[in-house]
């Protein structure tokens, strides 16, 4: 029978693939304009590379773990922000079905996002550019058992867009998690930035039901489930803030092991919008128009919650949380040892 064998979360944020020295000039001139005010301190260049040296042994600790649970194949719980859907075509849930898929191990583009203005683009070579298995027969029997749980996702046989590759979601995840890309990916795509999101309840009861589907699968299967993003950032904010109270309620609910917790928090998080403000209105919604819990970069603790609930009365462990006061983001790093 298949089982799960771990459940990890990691963030994913570009800061992360950056050195010390970026993180000091970036977020210099990301504020140089005086567009944007962030209300964060500013860290000095020693405690900026201790934090860029914590984030390096987060990583290295998932990577290890994973490697000793030895998966046949991750789950990962990741968003997609226009590398495969848009307005055209946005749904909530998404699992890729194909046997593989490609994308930039990374990043398209060099260099951190830099909001109105150009990046040089990433050649596509094999340095910056890979292939992934994914996993066909597990995939399949996911849509089809959601689906008789009541969830009814949509799936992709094939990418919408090869040339631009998979988001940078699932791609950073995998190359963290498996940097060999020796491990079969089923991306598993959450509406996590653009409203209407879904709620955290709906988002703890798919995890709930996709570890139903999963065990009831009569496949020799090991299967890490992974939750990809966050934890707080809300791009482009005109004054950039940093709720750590809210990063610390996700952690809280990793460490006594209630995933539900941290849904209910994600759905009772008040976000003031004036539905008069036509600005207000595109910033809340991420351009839809259409406003219903936190989007941005916030809204990745979907993905959290997700592989959360997998896991859902099991304490966890938190490897690390880290305050990037440059950007600002508050990157975490979780996983659980028994499932």
């Amino acid at each position: 029978m298949a089982h799960i064998s771990t459940v990890v979360c990691t963030s994913h944020s570009p800061w992360l693939f950056a050195g010390p020295d970026d993180w000091i000039s970036q977020g210099a001139e990301r504020y140089a304009d005086g567009k944007q005010k962030p209300k964060v301190p500013t860290d000095s260049p020693e405690v900026t590379a201790e934090k860029h040296a914590r984030c390096m042994r987060a990583f290295e600790v998932l990577r290890k773990h994973v490697a000793a649970k030895r998966p046949d194949v991750l789950i990962i719980f990741g968003d997609d922000q226009t590398e495969q859907f848009d307005f055209k075509n946005l749904p909530a849930f998404n699992v890729f079905l194909g046997a593989q898929f490609e994308g930039w191990k990374i990043s398209h583009y060099l260099g951190m996002p830099k909001h109105g203005k150009q990046r040089e683009a990433r050649p596509k070579t094999a340095e910056n550019w890979t292939a992934i298995d994914g996993h066909p027969e597990l995939a399949k029997a996911l849509t089809v058992g959601l689906m008789d749980r009541g969830f009814d996702v949509s799936y992709s046989l094939e990418m919408n867009d090869p040339e631009e590759g998979m988001g940078h979601a699932i791609m950073r995840a995998a190359t963290v998690l498996t940097p060999a890309y020796d491990i079969p990916v089923i991306p598993f795509l959450v509406n996590c930035c653009y409203g209407p999101a879904p709620r955290g309840k709906r988002c703890y009861e798919l995890g709930r039901a996709l570890r139903e589907a999963i065990e009831a699968m009569p496949l020799d299967l090991s299967v890490a489930v992974v939750g990809s993003g966050g934890l707080w950032h809300m791009l482009r904010a005109p004054e950039p803030i940093l709720d750590e109270a809210f990063d610390g309620a996700v952690l809280d609910g990793v460490r006594s092991g209630n995933a539900r917790a941290i849904a209910a928090m994600l759905d009772g998080y008040a976000q003031p919008v004036d539905p008069a403000d036509p600005g207000a209105v595109r910033y809340a919604s991420n351009g839809s128009g259409m406003v219903l819990g936190i989007g941005h970069g916030s809204g990745e603790v979907r993905n959290w919650i997700t592989a959360a609930a997998v896991a859902d009365g099991k304490p966890g462990t938190v490897v690390d949380y880290v305050p990037i006061y440059a950007s600002p983001i508050g990157v975490a790093f979780a996983y659980w040892d028994q499932v």
